[in-house]
């Protein structure tokens, strides 16, 4: 009887172990695809971000939306994402770019046409802050409605952490 009260206690330890979830696994960065495949993700300060949750149920966590006839070729990115510590907060990233109508590289800093809004626990930038970053179109097919693309920026605040955003990419079905 000790024996099979011992190999039922093993056989449950075993068992509630292979059950946990694995809630610290981090998210892979997506391919950087041109095929419309909905996807985006950056490195933020050497973190992979990728959109996760979104304040309403009702909207996206990621959306682009590109309009070829507004002020030459209007460009917008949003992704949000729910954080791990504070559920109830979500961090965002805005793109926004004017004069984009071609396959080309554009670049960021430049409130007027193209700028970056980020906000984090810690802090939110805003377009008036300190960017300096490129957005490169790689696929603008309006065709098939398929616009993918990179980017890359750092934006630096008085009084909050610079932040660096690398290996960005994009790649969304527009219609």
């Amino acid at each position: 009887m000790r024996m099979l009260n011992l190999s039922i206690f093993l056989l449950l330890t075993l068992l509630s172990f292979s059950s946990c979830k694995k809630d610290n696994v981090e998210p892979a960065l997506p391919a950087a695809t041109m095929e419309g495949k909905n996807t985006f993700g950056a490195m933020v300060n050497g973190k992979v971000w990728v959109p996760k949750g979104r304040p309403s149920t009702f909207e996206n966590n990621y959306d682009v939306v590109y309009d070829p006839n507004y002020s030459g070729g209007s460009f917008d990115i949003r992704a949000f994402r729910k954080t791990k510590d504070n559920p109830a907060f979500y961090e965002y990233f805005y793109i926004y770019m004017t004069q984009v109508d071609h396959v080309g590289v554009y670049t960021l800093g430049n409130p007027d046409i193209g700028t970056v809004t980020f906000s984090s626990e810690s802090c939110e930038y805003q377009r008036e802050d300190d960017v300096q970053g490129t957005l490169e179109i790689t696929k603008l097919d309006m065709q098939n409605g398929i616009i993918a693309g990179k980017f890359e920026f750092t934006v630096a605040k008085p009084g909050c952490d610079t932040i660096r955003v690398t290996e960005g990419r994009f790649d969304k079905k527009l219609f």
